[in-house]
């Protein structure tokens, strides 16, 4: 066997200050179990901060967006874990991978869940086949098809007892791969792959599990101990925790804020700790307070993008054509929209964002964004050759746009496509806004929608993150896109050794995806702006792989 190399990931880590403050109350809320809590008594060490979506479950195979990932990594432990930007420990103490790449062999630590019951390696075995059980729906199934047998329980065609994770001994975990692939070690840091005991999903309880706080074993720094839907998520430091001895804060507080200026008003009154996502104008008007040292400010591109998302199988028949879906693409200013509505990012030329790695090189370095030349093609003219082409010709084109909530942020931007869209192409633009992001979710997954914007984050630090979700089947892939070329390209990139081959191949698939078949159509890059107050050290911002806000190592200063 050969011993794993720790790896740095080249992943926009960013580490910062704040100021502890304390929370607010509300009402039917679920608890969690063995409560050790000081609450707000003198010495504890407690941080405030936002939710800006309302998780439906705590699930970790359900783990599916950012919020739900952010809470769930604070409260379980991966194998790995990334720390500062290195891929670190964490539930295993070390491994070891085969010569031929395939087998990974994790000894565990001695860590146990919240409730004191020992974390064993059949509770990670347990974590890993529910990824690929069809009744748990894990939407990164796809991205883990690299085990073996774990494609086909995910389609029917296998069981469990086949997926390539088996405990040697209640320390010892192994996982066979089929293909050996060079980042496979950074997947070990989803949520996903966090332990949960077979007792708590066996039968009935593997459809519903995740639902309350009570029924979470959870065995990470923190654990829930109180969560009411529409509201707040409260964590505190779980005294079982391997390294509980390390950890510094006693609670965290996430509270539900959806909409921007809401989030603004909260960090104004000194509710809140650390505010995500600030928009260019507000950190403007917190200038001053920045400057005097009253507030700290960390700005830096993330390695995530927004996109206009199509349903190529629109059962309208409508963005099945590819140079409608040009035209919508590119009928309208992405640099107008990130800089005067969005206030915040920046405009998007292709979907792999600045500071994707690509072995020791950053792709945009090898490769610039291909959207270019379509950009600056004629938007109406491919509306009318595409109407033509689905007999539609002369005819004013109707369409239904979905907004992801209600927020008046998502809301001024589906009016800014609505507006764009019917003043550059003459068709009819309506809306339909989702309950919640929830509800969006579903609905898109179902296919249950013509066009609508959507994104991507990065999980782990490589083109193959934003580029997977697009191949035929996959369930990330909101657009149902399928292209046999971009298919053999994007898996061919799973097991290439030689980077620059992989790069090579990845700007070819891009090029397919965005511009010649314009499956989706990359509208703006993330660039970050987070406020934080003053005296809290050891936060880290992740871009690729952990939580987006990284709690394990933060202490009051």
């Amino acid at each position: 066997m050969k011993k794993r190399v720790l790896a740095a990931i080249l992943s926009a880590v960013m580490v910062f200050s704040l100021t502890a403050c304390g929370g607010s109350n509300s009402e039917q809320s679920s608890k969690g179990g063995d409560e050790k809590s000081d609450g707000d008594s003198a010495g504890t060490a407690k941080v405030s901060t936002v939710m800006l979506t309302d998780p439906d479950t705590m699930d970790p195979g359900r783990a599916d967006d950012e919020q739900k990932n952010a809470i769930v990594l604070e409260s379980q432990e991966t194998l790995l874990r990334l720390i500062d930007g290195v891929l670190t420990e964490a539930g295993a103490e070390s491994y070891e991978i085969s010569e031929d790449g395939l087998v990974y062999t994790f000894h565990l630590r001695d860590n146990k869940y919240a409730d004191g019951e020992e974390v064993k390696a059949q509770d990670y075995v347990n974590s890993i086949r529910r990824i690929f059980d069809p009744e748990v729906n894990c939407h990164n199934a796809g991205i883990f098809y690299c085990i073996k047998g774990g494609e086909d329980f995910n389609t029917g065609k296998g069981s469990k007892e086949d997926v390539g994770a088996k405990a040697v001994d209640d320390k010892t975990l192994e996982i066979t791969l089929v293909e050996s692939l060079p980042y496979f070690p950074q997947l070990l840091t989803f949520s996903n792959v966090t332990p949960v005991p077979e007792a708590k999903t066996e039968g009935e309880k593997n459809s519903s599990y995740g639902a309350t706080a009570e029924e979470l074993s959870q065995c990470g720094p923190f654990y829930i101990t109180e969560w009411t839907r529409g509201s707040k998520v409260i964590l505190k430091k779980n005294p079982n925790y391997w390294d509980a001895e390390n950890i510094k804060l006693d609670e965290i507080e996430m509270v539900l804020a959806q909409d921007e200026n809401t989030r603004q008003q909260l960090l104004d009154q000194g509710q809140i700790d650390v505010l995500r996502n600030a928009s260019a104008e507000y950190v403007n008007l917190k200038q001053k307070e920045v400057d005097a040292g009253d507030i700290q400010l960390i700005s830096g591109p993330q390695p995530r993008n927004a996109y206009i998302c199509f349903n190529n199988t629109d059962p309208n028949g409508v963005f099945t054509n590819e140079k409608i879906r040009k035209a919508f693409a590119i009928a309208f200013d992405r640099d107008a929209y990130a800089e005067q509505v969005l206030k915040k990012n920046k405009a998007a030329d292709g979907e792999i964002p600045p500071g994707t790695a690509i072995g020791e090189d950053i792709f945009r370095d090898l490769y610039e964004g291909p959207m270019d030349e379509l950009l600056s093609q004629d938007a109406k003219k491919l509306l009318e050759e595409g109407l033509k082409e689905i007999g539609k010709e002369g005819e004013t084109l109707e369409i239904t746009f979905l907004q992801k909530n209600s927020d008046n942020e998502t809301k001024v931007a589906a009016e800014y496509y609505q507006d764009q869209w019917q003043k550059n192409l003459g068709v009819k633009v309506n809306i339909e806004t989702a309950s919640d992001n929830s509800a969006f979710n579903n609905q898109v997954s179902k296919g249950l929608y013509q066009v609508c914007e959507t994104g991507w984050g990065a999980d782990y630090n490589d083109p193959m993150t934003f580029m997977q979700c697009y191949t035929t089947g996959d369930g990330n892939n909101p657009a149902f896109f399928s292209d046999a070329e971009y298919d053999e390209l994007v898996n061919a990139c799973k097991t290439e050794q030689d980077h620059k081959v992989r790069a090579e191949k990845f700007a070819r698939a891009e090029e397919i995806l965005t511009v010649e078949k314009c499956g989706i159509s990359p509208v703006t890059f993330t660039y970050s702006n987070v406020l934080v107050s003053k005296n809290l050290k050891g936060i880290y911002v992740n871009g690729a792989g952990g939580p987006a806000i990284e709690f394990r190592d933060a202490y009051v200063e």
